[in-house]
């Protein structure tokens, strides 16, 4: 689900209902960055086709308040993409509950984040 494509109601039924989403894609200016939307257009199509609830905060926000909003939903996983990361062939990616964070490999995010943890 993008979060630029979708209202307040729709977001709350899927949290109620479906239980959340396991990873939040966080995709930095990805309006001025076509890589950066290129990038988190192509992984998140990758874990929805393998049957992870993802969620794209696609809004073009500050850093400070995508994660207030990832943090407020409970999403565990974060993935950050941004040009300078995609320039250096990875993305960054924070356990929200553990606090890990490390860069993953472009070439193996979907490895890497497939196999996550709820």
């Amino acid at each position: 689900m993008y979060l630029s494509k979708t209202n307040i109601i729709q977001l709350r039924e899927t949290v109620e209902k479906e239980g959340g989403f396991q990873i939040v894609l966080a995709p930095m200016q990805p309006a001025t960055f076509l890589n950066v939307k290129i990038a988190t257009d192509k992984l998140y199509q990758q874990l929805v086709d393998k049957g992870l609830k993802v969620l794209v905060d696609d809004r073009g926000q500050k850093p400070k308040n995508m994660f207030e909003v990832i943090e407020f939903l409970g999403v565990r996983h974060r993935v950050v993409i941004s040009s300078r990361s995609i320039s250096a062939g990875v993305y960054e990616y924070k356990d929200l509950q553990t606090d890990q964070f490390r860069k993953i490999k472009e070439a193996d995010a979907f490895g890497f984040l497939q196999n996550l943890p709820e």
